[in-house]
């Protein structure tokens, strides 16, 4: 049997391409599923709205002529939804004060709803700096992670 000078070649080519089909259709959007999943039902639990991460994850699947590499990313914030916070101040910085919506089902005090003007479901608050109850880690990018080394296995 005599096989072209370029057998090798053609060989990992039509296997990088095989996987990075797979990659494309099913690996990335699979674990980016999963990983949705469990920050949908950590926000669920704790009453979070965790839409803005999810829709914020992005899945890249990149080719070299060695490799296919799959990578995904959410913004900064969902770092601390992964690994979860301690109790903490948040101070203004490189701003003049925090403004956020201190909503309703946050029940906020007497001085809040006397002291500033209702917006949307809470009131509309200015504040040199604010105590934050810490958030329980969620281990979505972890378990992900996990997922796709179970899936790989199989």
């Amino acid at each position: 049997m005599n096989l072209s000078s370029s057998f090798e070649d053609d060989l990992r080519e039509a296997l990088l391409d095989d996987v990075e089909q797979r990659a494309r259709s099913e690996i990335a959007p699979e674990v980016q599923e999963r990983a949705h999943e469990i920050l949908e039902a950590y926000g669920s639990r704790h009453d979070y709205n965790v839409s803005t991460l999810i829709e914020a994850g992005k899945t890249w699947v990149e080719r070299t002529d060695r490799d296919v590499r799959v990578r995904w990313g959410w913004p900064e914030p969902a770092i601390y939804f992964d690994r979860g916070t301690a109790d903490h101040q948040i101070k203004a910085r490189n701003v003049d004060m925090l403004s956020f919506v201190w909503e309703d089902r946050h029940d906020p005090p007497t001085w809040v709803r006397e002291e500033y003007e209702r917006e949307g479901n809470g009131y509309r608050v200015f504040l040199l700096e604010v105590h934050v109850e810490g958030l329980p880690e969620s281990r979505f990018i972890r378990d992900a992670l996990h997922f796709v080394r179970r899936w790989l296995a199989r």
